[in-house]
């Protein structure tokens, strides 16, 4: 398998896949700084949207297929400082980390030149395995800890993070992380299922209970340069009023629908009762034209019956 191959994949830029759901975190327009995008499964969603994409890759064939894609292409690696001086004049709206810093010698110098290439109120995007996985607690229960050609134990892998290691490595690097999310992969469906499987019913208890974050497989965080904290904060707060004035409005047109649908109900309301207070009318008149022409059908038949005993009785003098 070629390092390519390795990390090609393919996914639903609308689903809920973990790409999915970090490019969801990129504001709808601007320009994107993207880290080690590999063959550029993301990269080209992003070119599709219609994103200014510079791309910071070592690959040979990686880079041809960036190309391939109009993505601004920077051939560097990033435990280099090449690739800085490269950028030393441009900002960017989003900086996407996604799945590198793990391959990085140093990554705290990467984390730390990357301040200067983000622009105010911009955002920079982090994904990472996270090590704390209980996959991995359930491998170290039995004495393993063996890398392979990808995931958690990704043998191209130099650091390991988890939330809070992160954390601190963002904060003494200039940056303040404003948003989580964890990616939560049941350890079922995990390349360490045969291990957890292994384990004793107490033991996967153990691991379970009172641990709220033991499936989460990766974590992705948006940060911002703490320089830019009140910037942020006031351009946050804008865009929450915007998406709140949205949702009003959204919120009033359907109040005005729902109101225009029950004002066509109250008057088919209405003119079913007309309808149906015409209907009575109409059965309660057959209903007395009923009774009238019984009255007169039992009159008729009565005198029907004297009549008939009337003859009878003239036949019977006459014979006499």
């Amino acid at each position: 398998m070629t390092n390519i191959d390795r990390y090609n994949y393919a996914f639903d830029p609308e689903g809920d896949a973990w790409a999915a759901r970090v490019l969801r975190r990129i504001p709808p327009q601007g320009s994107v700084l993207e880290l080690g995008p590999g063959p550029g499964a993301m990269t080209r969603v992003l070119r599709a949207r219609g994103y200014a994409v510079t791309v910071v890759e070592n690959d040979p064939q990686a880079l041809s297929a960036l190309q391939a894609l109009g993505a601004e292409c920077i051939a560097g690696d990033l435990d280099g400082s090449d690739w800085m001086a490269a950028l030393a004049d441009q900002k960017f709206d989003v900086i996407l980390a996604c799945d590198v810093l793990e391959h990085l010698r140093r990554p705290e110098d990467v984390l730390r030149a990357l301040n200067a290439m983000l622009a105010p109120t911009g955002s920079l995007i982090i994904s990472v395995p996270n090590i704390a996985y209980a996959g991995v607690v359930a491998g170290l229960r039995q004495g393993l800890f063996d890398y392979s050609d990808k995931g958690q134990l990704d043998r191209t892998h130099v650091h390991f993070f988890t939330r809070r290691s992160l954390q601190r490595s963002l904060l003494d690097c200039g940056w303040a992380p404003r948003i989580w999310e964890a990616n939560r992969v049941p350890l079922e469906q995990s390349e360490f299922a045969w291990c957890w499987k292994d384990l004793s019913d107490a033991q996967r208890a153990s691991l379970r209970d009172g641990w709220h974050d033991f499936d989460v497989y990766q974590w992705m965080v948006v940060a911002t340069a703490s320089s830019d904290a009140v910037a942020w904060e006031g351009a946050a707060a804008r865009a929450q009023v915007d998406q709140l004035r949205e949702e009003l409005q959204a919120l009033s047109l359907r109040q005005q629908q729902e109101l225009a649908s029950l004002l066509e109900h109250q008057k088919a309301f209405s003119e079913a009762k007309d309808i149906i207070k015409d209907l009575q009318h109409q059965i309660e008149t057959m209903q007395q034209l009923g009774a009238d022409q019984l009255a007169e059908l039992s009159q008729l038949k009565a005198l029907l019956v004297d009549r008939s005993w009337s003859a009878r009785w003239r036949r019977l003098r006459g014979k006499m």
